[in-house]
Parts: structure tokens; sequence; C-alpha cells
């Protein structure tokens, strides 16, 4: 299965989601001119549109073309972008930098920016700038990219949510029918979620402990 999902920053809650279903798939029919992944993302954060949010998204899905849209429609982005994408700018990525050394272009509110670590890292922020911050390590006091930091703070949520999923999961790679695989999938999505938002709320017993007893609450309302 191919799920491609929203989930909150600071929790990994599954927020919205879009299953694909095959090279028919018709992701966001409201935008039907743009690519594939462009339709995917304003699909899925169609309802937070236009609510001063901050989207940290994938090098996959990231293109100049929808970080301007999004932020018409006062939409924040932050992420990593391939090099490759249409309207790179040329400069940056011609530029070969030392390590710790950066590069920008700005369009509007868009700032595309190429940082040195091991090797060139592209990221692209609709807010604040390309300033450095210090960083303690076991090297010492290093500066790094304040966008690099962020990304690092509130990227992968979804493959938190994912690695999460993995314990305690309803759904099981043998089963031939896909409608069971997606219904006991989407149980274990409900589930977490409901852990995650009862954490929230200051609970204090364990996932295990948690699904046990709802197991049990669900048992008793059957009989």
């Amino acid at each position: 299965m191919k799920i491609y999902k929203l989930c909150e920053s600071s929790t990994g809650c599954v927020w919205n989601f879009i299953v694909y279903t095959g090279k028919d798939n018709i992701y966001g029919q409201r935008h039907p001119g743009e690519k594939t992944s462009l339709r995917i993302v304003l699909e899925v954060v169609h309802e937070l549109l236009d609510r001063s949010y901050c989207l940290y998204l994938d090098n996959w899905y990231i293109i100049p073309n929808l970080v301007d849209i999004l932020c018409t429609r006062k939409t924040d982005v932050v992420g990593t972008m391939r090099k490759n994408r249409k309207e790179f700018p040329g400069f940056v990525k011609r530029a070969r930098l030392k390590k710790r050394e950066t590069v920008a272009a700005f369009r509007k509110k868009q700032m595309i920016m190429k940082w040195k670590d091991k090797m060139d890292v592209v990221l692209v922020r609709t807010f604040h700038d390309d300033s450095m911050e210090n960083v303690t390590t076991r090297q010492g006091v290093i500066q790094i990219s304040s966008v690099v930091l962020d990304d690092n703070k509130n990227m992968g949520r979804v493959a938190r949510n994912d690695g999460q999923l993995q314990s305690y999961k309803l759904a099981r790679e043998r089963l031939k029918k896909c409608y069971q695989k997606m219904f006991r999938y989407l149980l274990d999505v409900v589930c977490l979620n409901e852990f995650i938002i009862y954490k929230k709320k200051g609970g204090s017993i364990s996932r295990l402990d948690f699904l046990l007893t709802l197991a049990e609450s669900l048992s008793s309302m059957v009989e």
C-alpha cells in the first residue's frame, strides 16, 4: 500500500491522508493542470490553507511553483529540494562551497539555500533568512544554518508515525486481500491517534495498556 500522509509535526498524529489506488488515481481535482506531486500536497492540506500553518515537506514534493502557490494561500514551507528542479537558481547550483558555507537566492518570500556539510544540502524556507546559529557539539561550538536546525527539528514525523505503527499493529504483510489490510491499517492509525491525544491530555499508562483497555471496552460493548 502507498499512502500520502500529513502528520502534526510535534507528535506524529495523522491529520489527513490519501490512499494510492493505481495509475488512474485522481489526485487533487481542485488543481487538474498541475503535476502529481503538487496536486497531492494541495489536496492533503486543503482544509489548512489560508490559516497560517507551516508545512515541512520531503524533497519529492518541493518545487518552486508549489512554494509560491502555498505562500499565496498564507502557508509557509520548509524542506529540502532536489537540484534538478525547474527554476532552480543557476548560481546556487554552480557554487562550490567549503564546509559550513552557504549561498542563497531569494524570490518574494521564498529562499533557496545551499549549505555545505559533508555534502551539499539544498533547503527551502519562506520565513526568516540565511542566518547561522551556534550549536555545541563534541567537536566544540560550530555554526549551523537556522534552516537546517528547523528542518531537523520538525521534519520526519511521517516516518516517526510509520515507526510507531509497527508496534502492536493489526495489519499483517501476508494478508492477501487488500481491503482487509487497509481496514486493519486504518484501525491502527485511529488507535495511535487516540493514544497520542490521550498522552497530550495528561494520560500516564503505556501504549500497550491503553490498547488492552480499549480492546476490553470495545469487547464489552459488543457483548
